[in-house]
């Protein structure tokens, strides 16, 4: 019998133990996180985010900010993958939800990133979703939706001031910052860019790039296109 005390107090000491330097584990990642947000070092985050996770698998809050560093890198497969977690218990924030849909944009599963777009834009009543569905359509190559939904889109820009409003990120590939632009001036652009990439239709194109810089004197986007083919026309010669 007292064997036996012995043995279970024995275990029990272990156990504490085992439990007490996870615990250490735990609160040494967490403090390595809080240190790596303060410098901004996303590789350090990513690697502390993965040491709590390993320690704490049940923390929502943690998956989040580790799917968001995984898609910012690219890395869409391990982004869905933590976000579908945080989705499936019921704690996805808009957010979340949208970066969700962008990745599944981006790893070819249309249907997924159209039910969210749709959700959202449902949901929230930003326009900037109904953009996101045109560029779902845009990446499709489905051109009769494409051009119906980019023609709506422009209709209720000029008659909605809602919608006017509404700006979208879009990359400048001359500051190297991302632009928030207006989006009348975004659907010109991805119309004319539409027009050049899957059509090859180059004074459709110039037409409605030149339009979107109307639209929005600022717009880097359109005017580096332009750039580029003019480049390319002068080249050739």
């Amino acid at each position: 019998m007292k064997i036996f005390n012995k043995l279970t107090a024995l275990i029990l000491i272990l156990f504490l133990g085992a439990c007490t330097s996870n615990d250490k584990r735990l609160n040494d990642a967490v403090s390595l996180y809080k240190q790596a947000l303060q410098n901004k070092d996303a590789t350090t985050s990513q690697l502390a985010l993965n040491q709590i996770l390993l320690l704490d698998t049940t923390n929502t809050d943690y998956m989040d900010s580790l799917s968001r560093i995984y898609m910012r890198n690219g890395n869409f497969d391990a982004g869905i993958r933590y976000a579908e977690a945080v989705y499936n218990a019921g704690k996805a924030s808009t957010k979340l939800r949208e970066n969700m849909a962008i990745a599944y944009q981006q790893t070819g599963e249309t249907e997924k990133a159209q039910n969210f777009i749709e959700s959202l834009l449902q949901e929230t009543k930003d326009y900037k979703y109904l953009y996101q569905k045109l560029v779902i359509q845009y990446e499709n190559g489905n051109q009769i939706i494409f051009d119906s939904l980019s023609t709506d889109i422009l209709n209720q820009a000029n008659s909605d001031s809602l919608i006017a409003s509404t700006v979208v990120p879009m990359p400048g590939p001359v500051s190297g910052r991302q632009q928030l632009v207006p989006i009348k001036a975004a659907t010109l652009f991805l119309i004319g860019n539409n027009a050049l990439e899957r059509n090859q239709d180059v004074n459709t194109a110039v037409k409605y790039l030149k339009e979107s810089i109307q639209e929005y004197e600022q717009f880097e986007m359109p005017r580096y296109v332009l750039m580029e083919l003019e480049k390319m026309m002068y080249g050739g010669r």
